[in-house]
């Protein structure tokens, strides 16, 4: 029995090491060498880049054929990795039709209307899609701050007698996030050999940023007729920060207004939680009579055409 027992801690310990040693790196490598790996120069540390990318849709080859042929696929996985999330197209296509069938059935449950079968079908199948859209604008937003911070770094490294690959391979080591990621695949793509009027429009095309093209093409055309590039950066990087500083200006002065705009956005789904919670016999006279589902359909499609409305007022391009 006692032998036994020792058996089976022996092997839940060796299953749980077998288990845990695979996770990383570090975990194999000796303390003393940990440390060394800390203290080394910058140049001589040993960095991993996923140099091959996967750009499977999904893992069911009949899904990925399918999604392969559909036109909002492309987009989607350009947004995916504008976003920086790791999931399959595939994944978020099978969660949009989860959500879309779950608020579809309580909807119907609720209301025994196919209008608003629909309304609930698009409106919690448009979930993942706003999630994936609102990540990318915070990622790109953030790029587009940093973007100055790079200007100034690639200059200073001309200015220092290095050349433009150093540049940007500087900024692909000293950036934060974002724009670490993104200088550090266009030096990787031209350290493996490919051009730099490719690897700036590839650049161009996942960033989206106006300043990035009018940059690169500023770039390619001084290495073809010559010029002072740094002092190009420096112009940029001036011009660019003049821009954010006019755009916080404006952000502030609409501040009230587009608060005011989600209030009123926000206001009648409020109210009617208020009346559910109060008399819910008043409430769901809206999802039992006919009459009740028709005006309730008509006030979400009016609520989503203010909201639009007050939006596109509210949003000012500098």
């Amino acid at each position: 029995m006692v032998a036994l027992a020792v058996a089976l801690t022996f092997l839940a310990v060796f299953s749980g090491v077998l288990a845990v040693a695979p996770l990383g790196e570090h975990g194999r490598r000796s303390p003393i060498r940990r440390i060394l790996s800390r203290f080394a120069p910058p140049g001589e540390r040993k960095t991993t880049y996923r140099l091959i990318r996967d750009n499977t849709m999904s893992a069911l080859p009949v899904v990925h054929r399918w999604l392969t042929s559909a036109p909002f696929a492309a987009r989607l996985a350009k947004y995916l990795e504008q976003a920086d999330i790791s999931q399959r197209v595939g994944v978020v296509f099978a969660m949009v039709f989860l959500l879309a069938l779950l608020g579809g059935y309580v909807l119907w449950q609720l209301t025994a209307s196919w209008l608003l079968l629909v309304l609930g079908m698009g409106s919690c199948g448009s979930l993942p899609w706003l999630y994936v859209r609102r990540l990318r604008r915070i990622r790109l937003g953030r790029y587009a701050e940093q973007f100055p911070d790079a200007l100034d770094m690639v200059s200073q490294c001309l200015k220092a007698g290095q050349s433009l690959i150093q540049g940007i391979q500087a900024v692909a080591r000293e950036m934060p996030e974002p724009a670490r990621t993104e200088f550090r695949r266009t030096y990787e793509e031209i350290r493996l050999g490919r051009s730099l009027r490719d690897a700036l429009q590839s650049h161009a095309a996942r960033v989206e940023n106006m300043e990035f093209n009018l940059l690169a093409t500023a770039v390619l055309i001084q290495r073809e007729v010559g010029g002072n590039l740094s002092e190009l950066l420096d112009n940029a990087s001036r011009t660019i920060r003049e821009r954010f500083k006019l755009l916080s200006q404006v952000r502030a002065l609409t501040g009230q207004n587009r608060l005011a705009a989600r209030i009123l956005g926000a206001f009648p789904f409020v109210l009617g939680g208020a009346i559910y919670l109060l008399r819910p016999d008043l409430i769901m006279v809206l999802f039992t009579e006919e009459i009740g589902r028709t005006l309730l359909a008509l006030a979400l499609l009016l609520e989503g055409i203010g909201v639009y409305v007050m939006k596109r007022i509210t949003t000012i391009k500098v």
